[in-house]
Protein backbone atom coordinates (compact mmCIF):
# COMPACT_ATOMS: atom_id res chain seq x y z
CA UNK A 1 0.00 0.00 0.00
CA UNK A 2 1.70 3.34 -0.97
CA UNK A 3 2.19 6.27 1.88
CA UNK A 4 1.36 9.27 1.86
CA UNK A 5 3.67 12.23 3.21
CA UNK A 6 1.34 13.51 6.38
CA UNK A 7 0.36 17.25 6.50
CA UNK A 8 3.99 19.35 6.84
CA UNK A 9 5.84 16.20 9.22
CA UNK A 10 8.11 14.22 8.61
CA UNK A 11 5.63 11.31 8.80
CA UNK A 12 4.58 9.25 5.94
CA UNK A 13 1.58 6.95 6.60
CA UNK A 14 -1.55 4.93 4.82
CA UNK A 15 -4.54 6.39 3.32
CA UNK A 16 -6.31 3.72 5.62
CA UNK A 17 -5.61 3.92 9.32
CA UNK A 18 -6.78 1.30 11.72
CA UNK A 19 -9.08 2.50 14.06
CA UNK A 20 -8.69 0.84 17.79
CA UNK A 21 -12.07 1.93 19.40
CA UNK A 22 -14.08 -1.15 18.84
CA UNK A 23 -11.32 -3.63 20.11
CA UNK A 24 -11.42 -1.07 23.37
CA UNK A 25 -14.77 -3.05 24.29
CA UNK A 26 -16.76 -2.08 26.89
CA UNK A 27 -18.47 0.35 27.32
CA UNK A 28 -18.48 1.62 23.62
CA UNK A 29 -18.67 -1.77 22.02
CA UNK A 30 -18.76 -5.51 23.08
CA UNK A 31 -15.67 -7.04 24.80
CA UNK A 32 -13.90 -9.17 22.18
CA UNK A 33 -11.05 -11.59 23.23
CA UNK A 34 -7.47 -9.85 23.55
CA UNK A 35 -6.26 -12.62 21.55
CA UNK A 36 -8.80 -11.58 18.51
CA UNK A 37 -7.78 -8.13 18.73
CA UNK A 38 -4.58 -8.68 18.33
CA UNK A 39 -4.46 -11.12 15.48
CA UNK A 40 -7.21 -8.16 13.63
CA UNK A 41 -4.27 -5.51 14.34
CA UNK A 42 -1.61 -7.82 12.62
CA UNK A 43 -3.81 -8.65 9.93
CA UNK A 44 -3.77 -4.69 8.96
CA UNK A 45 -0.18 -5.06 9.34
CA UNK A 46 -0.01 -7.38 6.73
CA UNK A 47 -2.27 -5.91 4.23
CA UNK A 48 0.01 -2.75 4.58
CA UNK A 49 -1.71 -0.64 6.35
CA UNK A 50 1.25 1.08 8.77
CA UNK A 51 -1.38 3.72 10.36
CA UNK A 52 -3.00 2.90 14.05
CA UNK A 53 -5.26 5.77 16.34
CA UNK A 54 -6.32 4.72 19.33
CA UNK A 55 -7.04 7.08 22.75
CA UNK A 56 -7.09 6.02 26.25
CA UNK A 57 -10.45 6.36 27.37
CA UNK A 58 -11.37 3.05 24.61
CA UNK A 59 -11.81 0.89 27.03
CA UNK A 60 -10.28 2.53 29.77
CA UNK A 61 -6.94 1.66 28.84
CA UNK A 62 -7.36 -1.38 26.89
CA UNK A 63 -7.42 -0.17 23.47
CA UNK A 64 -3.91 0.86 23.89
CA UNK A 65 -2.27 -1.86 25.74
CA UNK A 66 -3.66 -4.56 23.45
CA UNK A 67 -2.24 -2.47 20.35
CA UNK A 68 0.84 -1.95 22.37
CA UNK A 69 1.00 -5.89 22.59
CA UNK A 70 0.10 -6.37 18.97
CA UNK A 71 3.00 -3.94 17.30
CA UNK A 72 5.41 -4.79 19.61
CA UNK A 73 7.60 -7.27 17.04
CA UNK A 74 7.21 -4.24 14.87
CA UNK A 75 6.86 -1.00 16.53
CA UNK A 76 9.89 0.40 14.30
CA UNK A 77 7.38 0.05 10.93
CA UNK A 78 4.00 1.75 12.18
CA UNK A 79 2.91 5.52 13.14
CA UNK A 80 0.90 5.70 16.25
CA UNK A 81 -1.39 8.31 17.21
CA UNK A 82 -3.30 8.20 20.81
CA UNK A 83 -4.97 10.82 22.97
CA UNK A 84 -5.24 13.34 25.99
CA UNK A 85 -8.07 15.49 27.00
CA UNK A 86 -10.70 12.63 28.20
CA UNK A 87 -9.87 11.27 31.37
CA UNK A 88 -12.76 9.09 33.72
CA UNK A 89 -13.23 8.62 37.28
CA UNK A 90 -14.41 5.20 37.56
CA UNK A 91 -15.29 3.19 34.09
CA UNK A 92 -18.61 4.09 33.02
CA UNK A 93 -19.54 6.47 30.03
CA UNK A 94 -21.08 8.93 32.69
CA UNK A 95 -17.65 9.54 34.23
CA UNK A 96 -16.38 10.71 31.42
CA UNK A 97 -14.80 14.20 31.57
CA UNK A 98 -12.63 16.77 29.60
CA UNK A 99 -9.23 18.05 31.13
CA UNK A 100 -6.67 19.10 28.91
CA UNK A 101 -4.46 20.95 31.83
CA UNK A 102 -0.81 20.61 31.69
CA UNK A 103 -0.90 18.54 34.93
CA UNK A 104 -3.46 16.00 33.13
CA UNK A 105 -1.43 15.82 30.00
CA UNK A 106 1.66 15.54 32.43
CA UNK A 107 0.27 12.44 33.78
CA UNK A 108 -1.93 11.03 31.06
CA UNK A 109 1.66 11.15 28.19
CA UNK A 110 3.46 9.19 30.76
CA UNK A 111 0.19 6.58 31.25
CA UNK A 112 -0.10 6.37 27.37
CA UNK A 113 3.25 5.40 26.51
CA UNK A 114 3.46 2.71 29.09
CA UNK A 115 0.21 1.21 28.00
CA UNK A 116 1.66 1.47 24.34
CA UNK A 117 4.95 0.38 25.28
CA UNK A 118 6.33 2.69 23.47
CA UNK A 119 9.12 5.41 24.23
CA UNK A 120 7.90 7.74 21.88
CA UNK A 121 4.41 8.33 20.51
CA UNK A 122 4.44 10.06 16.87
CA UNK A 123 1.34 11.63 16.70
CA UNK A 124 -0.50 12.98 20.13
CA UNK A 125 -4.00 14.71 19.99
CA UNK A 126 -6.14 16.61 21.93
CA UNK A 127 -9.38 14.30 22.17
CA UNK A 128 -12.15 17.47 22.33
CA UNK A 129 -11.52 20.82 23.06
CA UNK A 130 -12.24 21.90 26.94
CA UNK A 131 -13.31 24.87 27.68
CA UNK A 132 -12.43 25.16 31.19
CA UNK A 133 -8.55 24.99 30.04
CA UNK A 134 -6.84 27.74 28.12
CA UNK A 135 -6.07 26.68 24.68
CA UNK A 136 -2.43 28.20 25.37
CA UNK A 137 -2.17 26.24 28.56
CA UNK A 138 -2.92 23.23 26.55
CA UNK A 139 -0.48 23.78 23.57
CA UNK A 140 1.92 25.01 25.41
CA UNK A 141 2.00 21.59 27.47
CA UNK A 142 2.30 19.70 24.09
CA UNK A 143 5.18 21.81 22.97
CA UNK A 144 6.91 20.55 26.48
CA UNK A 145 6.49 16.98 26.08
CA UNK A 146 7.57 17.53 22.48
CA UNK A 147 11.16 18.91 23.41
CA UNK A 148 11.44 16.21 25.99
CA UNK A 149 11.04 13.49 23.31
CA UNK A 150 7.93 11.89 24.26
CA UNK A 151 5.98 12.89 21.48
CA UNK A 152 7.26 13.47 17.75
CA UNK A 153 4.09 15.93 16.65
CA UNK A 154 0.81 16.86 17.99
CA UNK A 155 -2.75 17.67 17.09
CA UNK A 156 -6.15 18.30 17.71
CA UNK A 157 -9.15 16.11 17.17
CA UNK A 158 -13.19 18.05 16.84
CA UNK A 159 -12.02 21.18 17.03
CA UNK A 160 -13.19 23.91 14.45
CA UNK A 161 -11.17 26.44 12.48
CA UNK A 162 -11.34 29.15 14.96
CA UNK A 163 -10.02 26.59 17.93
CA UNK A 164 -7.20 25.05 15.38
CA UNK A 165 -6.51 28.79 14.46
CA UNK A 166 -6.18 30.08 18.11
CA UNK A 167 -4.22 26.91 19.08
CA UNK A 168 -2.05 27.80 16.60
CA UNK A 169 -0.88 30.58 18.18
CA UNK A 170 1.05 28.99 20.85
CA UNK A 171 2.68 25.91 18.77
CA UNK A 172 2.50 23.61 15.68
CA UNK A 173 -0.57 22.02 15.52
CA UNK A 174 0.37 19.07 12.76
CA UNK A 175 -2.80 17.36 12.31
CA UNK A 176 -6.82 17.44 13.15
CA UNK A 177 -8.62 14.39 13.10
CA UNK A 178 -12.44 15.12 12.55
CA UNK A 179 -15.78 12.97 11.35
CA UNK A 180 -16.57 13.01 8.06
CA UNK A 181 -17.98 11.00 5.35
CA UNK A 182 -20.77 11.17 2.23
CA UNK A 183 -23.77 12.06 4.78
CA UNK A 184 -21.22 14.42 7.05
CA UNK A 185 -19.32 16.97 4.55
CA UNK A 186 -19.55 19.87 7.29
CA UNK A 187 -15.53 19.39 7.42
CA UNK A 188 -15.69 20.98 3.93
CA UNK A 189 -16.70 24.35 4.58
CA UNK A 190 -14.02 25.35 6.74
CA UNK A 191 -11.82 23.34 8.43
CA UNK A 192 -10.61 21.09 4.90
CA UNK A 193 -9.58 24.27 3.22
CA UNK A 194 -7.72 25.58 6.53
CA UNK A 195 -5.59 22.33 6.99
CA UNK A 196 -4.78 22.39 2.95
CA UNK A 197 -3.93 25.86 3.00
CA UNK A 198 -1.52 24.55 6.43
CA UNK A 199 -0.29 21.89 5.31
CA UNK A 200 -2.02 20.12 8.46
CA UNK A 201 -2.82 16.62 8.03
CA UNK A 202 -5.96 15.25 8.22
CA UNK A 203 -7.41 11.92 9.85
CA UNK A 204 -11.37 11.07 8.59
CA UNK A 205 -13.19 9.26 11.53
CA UNK A 206 -16.51 7.27 10.89
CA UNK A 207 -15.88 7.41 6.95
CA UNK A 208 -18.34 4.79 6.66
CA UNK A 209 -20.90 6.56 8.85
CA UNK A 210 -20.65 4.15 11.83
CA UNK A 211 -21.67 1.16 9.00
CA UNK A 212 -24.37 2.96 7.08
CA UNK A 213 -22.06 3.16 3.82
CA UNK A 214 -21.64 -0.45 3.81
CA UNK A 215 -23.86 -3.49 2.28
CA UNK A 216 -25.32 -3.76 5.95
CA UNK A 217 -28.77 -2.63 6.35
CA UNK A 218 -30.37 -0.12 8.69
CA UNK A 219 -32.17 -2.51 9.87
CA UNK A 220 -29.35 -5.11 9.98
CA UNK A 221 -26.99 -2.43 11.95
CA UNK A 222 -30.22 -1.85 14.44
CA UNK A 223 -30.24 -5.45 15.41
CA UNK A 224 -26.37 -5.29 16.28
CA UNK A 225 -26.88 -3.78 19.80
CA UNK A 226 -24.41 -1.91 19.50
CA UNK A 227 -25.18 1.76 21.46
CA UNK A 228 -22.74 3.88 20.00
CA UNK A 229 -24.51 3.46 16.94
CA UNK A 230 -27.89 4.52 17.68
CA UNK A 231 -28.06 8.12 17.50
CA UNK A 232 -26.16 7.97 13.76
CA UNK A 233 -29.37 5.41 13.05
CA UNK A 234 -31.52 7.61 14.51
CA UNK A 235 -30.17 10.94 12.08
CA UNK A 236 -30.91 9.18 8.71
CA UNK A 237 -34.00 10.24 7.38
CA UNK A 238 -35.99 9.21 4.46
CA UNK A 239 -33.26 12.14 2.29
CA UNK A 240 -30.20 10.67 3.74
CA UNK A 241 -31.68 6.80 2.93
CA UNK A 242 -32.23 7.70 -0.85
CA UNK A 243 -28.96 9.18 -1.25
CA UNK A 244 -26.92 5.91 0.25
CA UNK A 245 -29.49 3.84 -1.99
CA UNK A 246 -28.45 6.13 -5.14
CA UNK A 247 -24.52 5.94 -4.55
CA UNK A 248 -25.24 2.22 -4.04
CA UNK A 249 -26.19 1.96 -7.75
CA UNK A 250 -23.12 3.71 -8.79
CA UNK A 251 -20.44 1.32 -6.90
CA UNK A 252 -21.99 -1.55 -8.44
CA UNK A 253 -20.34 -0.85 -11.70
CA UNK A 254 -16.82 -1.70 -9.82
CA UNK A 255 -17.34 -4.44 -8.86
CA UNK A 256 -16.10 -4.34 -5.13
CA UNK A 257 -18.14 -4.10 -1.79
CA UNK A 258 -19.79 -0.85 -1.02
CA UNK A 259 -18.00 -0.28 1.97
CA UNK A 260 -14.74 -0.46 -0.20
CA UNK A 261 -15.98 1.86 -2.73
CA UNK A 262 -17.11 4.30 -0.20
CA UNK A 263 -13.68 4.33 1.04
CA UNK A 264 -11.72 4.47 -2.35
CA UNK A 265 -14.22 8.30 -2.41
CA UNK A 266 -12.87 9.23 1.19
CA UNK A 267 -9.39 9.12 0.64
CA UNK A 268 -9.59 10.75 -2.75
CA UNK A 269 -11.02 13.68 -1.19
CA UNK A 270 -8.40 16.92 -1.46
CA UNK A 271 -6.93 16.96 2.20
CA UNK A 272 -8.15 14.17 3.48
CA UNK A 273 -5.03 12.27 4.14
CA UNK A 274 -5.78 8.95 6.00
CA UNK A 275 -9.64 7.48 6.35
CA UNK A 276 -10.04 5.30 9.89
CA UNK A 277 -11.59 2.46 9.67
CA UNK A 278 -12.92 0.70 13.07
CA UNK A 279 -14.14 -2.58 13.13
CA UNK A 280 -13.64 -6.21 14.82
CA UNK A 281 -13.96 -8.25 11.56
CA UNK A 282 -10.98 -9.05 9.53
CA UNK A 283 -13.18 -8.75 6.48
CA UNK A 284 -14.16 -5.02 7.45
CA UNK A 285 -10.21 -4.29 7.00
CA UNK A 286 -9.75 -6.10 3.91
CA UNK A 287 -12.29 -4.11 1.94
CA UNK A 288 -10.93 -0.81 3.12
CA UNK A 289 -7.09 -2.01 1.89
CA UNK A 290 -8.94 -3.14 -1.03
CA UNK A 291 -10.65 0.50 -1.64
CA UNK A 292 -7.29 1.77 -1.90
CA UNK A 293 -6.90 0.11 -5.41
CA UNK A 294 -10.05 1.79 -6.83
CA UNK A 295 -10.37 4.47 -8.93
CA UNK A 296 -13.78 6.14 -9.41
CA UNK A 297 -14.42 8.10 -12.85
CA UNK A 298 -14.89 11.46 -13.13
CA UNK A 299 -18.24 11.46 -14.15
CA UNK A 300 -19.48 8.99 -11.15
CA UNK A 301 -17.67 11.44 -8.95
CA UNK A 302 -19.72 14.29 -10.40
CA UNK A 303 -22.97 12.29 -10.02
CA UNK A 304 -21.84 11.25 -6.37
CA UNK A 305 -21.46 14.91 -5.73
CA UNK A 306 -24.81 15.49 -7.07
CA UNK A 307 -25.97 13.46 -4.96
CA UNK A 308 -24.44 14.39 -1.56
CA UNK A 309 -23.16 18.64 -1.79
CA UNK A 310 -26.45 19.27 0.40
CA UNK A 311 -24.35 17.28 2.95
CA UNK A 312 -21.75 20.23 3.84
CA UNK A 313 -24.78 21.93 5.51
CA UNK A 314 -23.66 23.12 9.35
Amino acid sequence: MKTRHFGDTDLYITPITFGAWEIGGEPFYKDMPEDDSIALIREAFELGINFFDTAPVYGFGHSEIVLGKAIKKFRDKVVISTKCGLCWKENSIAAIYKDASRKSILEEIDDSRKRLNTDVIDLYLVHWPDDNTPIGQTIETLETIKAQGKIKYYGLSNFSTAQIKEAAIYGKVSALQSPYSMLNLKLERSEQPYCIETRIGVQAYSPLHRGVLTDKTIEVLRESGQPAINWILDSMTSEKTQQVLDIKEISKRYGCSFASFVTAWTISQPGITTAIIGTTKKRHIKEAADGTNITINADDTLAIRNIINDNRQV
